[in-house]
């Protein structure tokens, strides 16, 4: 049976994954949805100008999505100052002593403090995940937009 401080410990190691799971998947989406909109430009895009002869106001505004969709992207995926391990080195330093007193009562408080260490490490990274997580949303409604922008110049014609 697993003690107080190791369920401790672990708790806090598996938020801290999770976490950068999230990120992961984020920027994983981010690339396809870059990919889309792309794809969306160069086929729908060029059809539409092609056949008016050039932009008129849902061109511009199917370019306005894909130039807001291509900066969203270039946040996402840009380097976040975002930690998602410890370092061994200053873990080693702020637990030894505590873990040097432990030893010898055969108590694990120590490992608990190493869980609380993951944890501030998420929660230090939680307002950047959140406004990943926002961005991420926001960049697939601007494909949506330009998609339908596309069409509707197509349709127009």
């Amino acid at each position: 049976m697993s003690s107080l401080e190791q369920i401790t410990y672990e708790a806090g190691r598996v938020s801290l994954a999770e976490q950068e799971s999230v990120v992961v998947g984020i920027r994983q989406r981010t690339g396809t949805l870059l990919a889309a909109h792309a794809l969306v430009a160069s086929f729908l895009g060029a059809t539409a100008v092609r056949s008016r002869g050039g932009l008129y106001v849902l061109g511009w505004v199917a370019m306005a999505a894909l130039v807001s969709g291509l900066v969203i992207a270039a946040i996402l995926l840009a380097p976040w100052r975002l930690s998602f391990a410890a370092n061994a080195n200053d873990l080693y330093d702020d637990l030894y002593e505590q873990a040097a007193e432990e030893a010898t009562a055969a108590t694990l408080g120590w490992l608990a403090g190493a869980g609380y260490g993951y944890q501030q490490l998420r929660e230090a990274n939680v307002g950047r995940v959140r406004w990943m997580s926002f961005l991420s949303g926001l960049l697939g409604v601007v494909m949506v937009v330009q998609t339908l922008t596309w069409l509707a110049a197509l349709a127009v014609e």
